[in-house]
């Protein structure tokens, strides 16, 4: 005849959840050395429409320009010719640096490129210019 075994009432059932953990913060050490960390600039001025605009992938240097012509990095308003050592900083912490010029639609012509030569002159050629699509 078959013996049934039957649990003793001190016995208890225990779920182990020590994988479980360990890939979840495998997977939390992965997305954190992933993810792209981008500076916000400090403002969010109005951009221009463009028909042409496009998204662009890319874009680790972030650099505002206000109504009033003001430059601003890394939350701070910073002079014109300061924004040169700021650009190349950025580039030695990441070399494939890109620079995303956010300027408001009533900043000046000028500035924009003055703006566009200090970042030429810190060794980034890929500059992009924020605007809003008209769709």
């Amino acid at each position: 005849m078959r013996q049934i075994r039957r649990r003793k009432p001190d016995e208890e059932w225990e779920i182990n959840i020590t994988p479980m953990l360990d890939i979840v913060f495998i997977m939390l050490v992965f997305f954190v050395v992933t993810a792209s960390f981008v500076q916000q600039p400090g403002i969010d001025p109005i951009r221009p429409l463009a028909q042409t605009a496009a998204t662009k992938d890319r874009g680790n240097i972030l650099i505002a320009v206000s109504r009033t012509d003001q430059v601003w990095m890394h939350n701070k308003r910073v002079e014109l010719h300061g924004v040169r050592q700021l650009v190349e900083a950025a580039k030695v912490a990441n070399p494939e640096s890109s620079v995303v010029i956010v300027a408001d639609q009533a900043a000046s012509t000028g500035m924009v490129l003055d703006l566009m030569d200090n970042v030429r002159a810190a060794g980034v050629t890929t500059i992009a210019v924020a605007a809003e699509g008209t769709e």
